[in-house]
């Protein structure tokens, strides 16, 4: 409790003399102003971050010009972005860890060369091997880069009652991303793939380097440990089955978005005879973005597990109607409900990282469940196998339809365990 107290005090930067402001903390009328002011400058340059990077949800339109100039098969489109997701997933340990001990915008400005030099790379290359080791590969680390370090800086800035939107708001960033993206890398690749790698590359490293300037933590933002799991070696958490249950539905439930986010220009033409799939991948993209919020507040009204078990569920059931939409509508339909529930899984999994596991190793711990998303980007390479033999995508779909059901049993499983074992 001493801990917990120090830390509100630490937030409460005027002390007694202050008044309250519209966020609930006491502190001096001036600095209180100025915190904010500053926070909300590493918010939307955040946001700004992660909307750039983004971009990795239109890489199915990358992968359209891949198979018309290139004559990639759908499984070797898949290959790059595979690789990129178990970059990604290792690399956010790593990344946490780094922007723990030298502050976010060393970090951020690391990534930033990374995820552009990814692209103008690219832009010289034409094999999928070669393209899975100069885009794959950096850009997952320089992702992983960028997005461990913008949603923990903004946080430090706000107190506790306002951190689940400035989440929202820095991390709604990517979901918007692919909205406007994907048109953007229609347009370019409609010149020529080379053009669009090219122009991607310039304008993330353009952009990241230039919000890279307003990501830092403010001050006193120490953290001391207040549970019995905080004081436990970091590797404790590995043997408990609550963890493994979080990372396994992890990997289970985002199967479906990583799909849809590597196949869907090519689906949407196969499954519903409509192909103009960059309109999919924006659609996609914006209830991606609608669904992060909502997923925060599903959790806060009906609990962490139970918020699982309901979404994983509807997941499974749109998954299934998946297989049998062949008109236009009803296919967009469906693709607008997974984009949504997709996107709750990145609300539901840090909060319930952040409950069952306390705060202070929050980047670590939800780094850690974040591999997970490694071993889903293998699928997507499974999806482009399945479709190469048997010319549609109703069995790539069906699979993670059953993944999301086996997660929502699972999720029942992961009640009962975090019941019995709450951290005192």
């Amino acid at each position: 409790m001493l801990g917990h107290h120090r830390r509100l005090q630490e937030a409460e930067v005027g002390g007694k003399c202050g008044t309250t402001d519209g966020l609930g903390t006491r502190i001096g009328y001036t600095q209180s102003i100025v915190r904010i002011y500053q926070g909300w400058k590493v918010a939307i340059a955040g946001s700004g971050i992660n909307f750039l990077v983004g971009i990795s949800y239109a890489w199915s339109v990358y992968a359209g010009g891949l198979i018309r100039e290139l004559g990639w098969s759908q499984a070797e489109t898949a290959l790059p972005y595979s690789v990129f997701l178990i970059c990604y997933a290792t690399g956010m340990v790593f990344a946490g860890r780094a922007q723990d001990k030298l502050g976010p915008r060393p970090v951020v400005t690391a990534g930033a060369f990374l995820v552009g030099g990814a692209f103008i790379g690219s832009a010289f290359l034409s094999t999928p091997i070669a393209i899975a080791l100069v885009w794959g590969v950096p850009f997952g680390i320089g992702l992983a880069a960028c997005f461990a370090s913008v949603t923990p800086a903004a946080m430090k800035w706000f107190p506790p009652r306002s951190r689940g939107l400035i989440a929202g708001v820095v991390v709604g960033g990517i979901g918007l991303s692919a909205l406007i993206m994907s048109p953007l890398v229609h347009l370019l690749v409609q010149r020529s793939v080379t053009t669009a790698f090219a122009a991607s590359g310039i304008m993330l490293l353009a952009g990241t380097l230039l919000l890279s300037r307003w990501v830092q933590n403010p001050p006193n933002t120490d953290i001391r440990p207040t549970s019995r799991i905080s004081e436990e070696p970091w590797y404790t958490v590995l043997g408990e089955r609550r963890f493994l249950l979080l990372w396994l539905m992890f990997l289970l439930s985002t199967t479906s978005g990583l799909t849809f986010a590597t196949h869907l220009d090519r689906i949407a033409r196969i499954q519903a005879s409509f192909n103009q799939g960059y309109v999919m991948v924006s659609l996609f993209a914006f209830f991606n973005a609608v669904g992060r919020p909502l997923g925060g507040l599903l959790s806060d009204r009906l609990g962490r597990t139970r918020a699982m078990t309901v979404i994983f569920a509807f997941m499974a059931i749109v998954l299934l109607l998946a297989v049998f939409s062949t008109t236009t509508v009803t296919f967009a339909a469906v693709v607008a409900m997974t984009g949504a529930g997709y996107g709750t899984i990145f609300s539901l999994f840090p909060a319930a990282t952040v409950t069952f596991f306390g705060q202070e190793r929050f980047g670590l711990y939800y780094g850690m469940v974040f591999t997970a998303i490694g071993a889903a980007g293998l699928y997507p390479l499974l999806a482009g196998y399945l479709f190469d033999r048997f010319g549609n995508f109703s069995l790539a779909l069906a699979f993670p339809s059953m993944f999301c059901l086996v997660a929502a049993l699972l999720s029942t499983r992961f009640a009962t365990e975090a019941a019995a074992e709450a951290p005192s």
